[in-house]
């Protein structure tokens, strides 16, 4: 019986000691799903538009603004993949957050094409004037 007992603590030690590991610290939801909207914009960019920057150094500057180290991100992203209906509730809001970024950087891109718009008698204006500049200045052209 002595010896049983001993054999049932050795068995339950692990158990306990595993049972009392605090968990690790997760980086809070809404912070999560800001940082993958990020990453998900950052991911898409074509090189040219990044010009001489590096997406890892971008990606490290998008951790530093937001305080998380890229470790903690990464045990916080298996930790919320392994509840996989919640983690497909968070990515629906983050394609929401990235189809309005979407929609808004094309409402601006329209307004923009809209004020450079220039109608049929502005254009003349601009050609006789390039024209009569042209007439005194040869370097105009």
């Amino acid at each position: 019986m002595k010896n049983y007992l001993i054999f049932a603590l050795i068995l339950l030690f692990p158990l306990t000691f595993y049972a009392c590991e605090k968990e690790p610290e997760l980086v809070e939801e809404e912070l999560y799903k800001t940082i993958m909207t990020e990453l998900a914009i950052l991911n898409q960019m074509d090189q040219e538009v990044l010009g001489e920057r590096d997406k890892d150094e971008l990606r490290q500057e998008i951790f530093q603004s937001y305080g998380v180290e890229e470790d903690k991100f990464s045990r916080s992203h298996e930790i919320y993949e392994s509840d996989i209906d919640a983690q497909m509730e968070r990515v629906k809001d983050i394609q929401d957050r990235l189809k309005t970024e979407r929609d808004s950087i094309q409402a601006a891109e329209r307004r923009h094409k809209d004020e450079i718009k220039l109608g049929p008698d502005e254009i003349r204006e601009q050609i006789r004037s390039r024209a009569r500049n042209s007439d005194t200045d040869p370097d105009s052209l």
